[in-house]
This record gives C-alpha cells, sequence and structure tokens, in this order.
C-alpha cells in the first residue's frame, strides 16, 4: 500500500513541475516573441533556436525520467511520464489556436478604437 502511495504521489509531484516548468518556458518565449514584434525586428532566429530547444527538452526529459522510474517500479510514475510526452506535441496548435483568438479580439477591439 505504501508503495502505491509513493509511487502516486511522485507522479503528481514530477508532472505538475514538469508542466509549471513547460507553461515558463513557453511564456518566457512569447515574453520575448512580443518584444521582438514590437521592435519590428519580428520572429529572430535565436527565438526559433529557443523554441525548438524547448520542444526538444520537452519531449526528451519525460522520456529519460519515465526510463528511471520504472526503474525505481514505479510504474504509475512511469506511465504518467510517457502520458506527458504524448500530450506535449498538441500543446502547440492549442497555444497557436489561442494566440491567434487573442489577436484577433485584439484587431477588433483596436478597428473600434480607431473609429
Amino acid at each position: 500500500m505504501l508503495e502505491l502511495v509513493v509511487d502516486v504521489l511522485v507522479a503528481v509531484v514530477l508532472t505538475t513541475v514538469e508542466v509549471v516548468a513547460l507553461v515558463l518556458a513557453f511564456f518566457a518565449i512569447g515574453i520575448t516573441a512580443w518584444a521582438d514584434d514590437k521592435s519590428g525586428r519580428g520572429v529572430t532566429p535565436r527565438l526559433k533556436r529557443i523554441t525548438r530547444a524547448v520542444a526538444v527538452v520537452s519531449l526528451v526529459l519525460p522520456l529519460a525520467c519515465a526510463y528511471g522510474l520504472f526503474l525505481l517500479h514505479l510504474p504509475i510514475a512511469a506511465t504518467a511520464q510517457c502520458l506527458l510526452v504524448v500530450a506535449v506535441p498538441f500543446l502547440r496548435p492549442i497555444l497557436t489556436a489561442v494566440n491567434r483568438l487573442r489577436e484577433g479580439v485584439t484587431r477588433r477591439w483596436g478597428g473600434r478604437r480607431r473609429r
């Protein structure tokens, strides 16, 4: 029973930490992109490299954690990490859709103010 509680607790803590880190990384990238867009430079090659690095790390780190947790005989935590790897590719289209929706609302409000 104690093994099951420890397994679930490790799964919850690791998944929460990784999701928060991923959201903070995308937030930092978004702030950088917004600042670059305000200056008129557009998306820089450096920003593209950072985005790719975050994408690779967000896939490799949970896989490495899953393997280590499997070796430690924590199957629930290992499965949670594998599910995180499966969910990450769907995060970018969701963030893109939210950003487009936000830009559309901003354009509509900006157009009303100019009139």
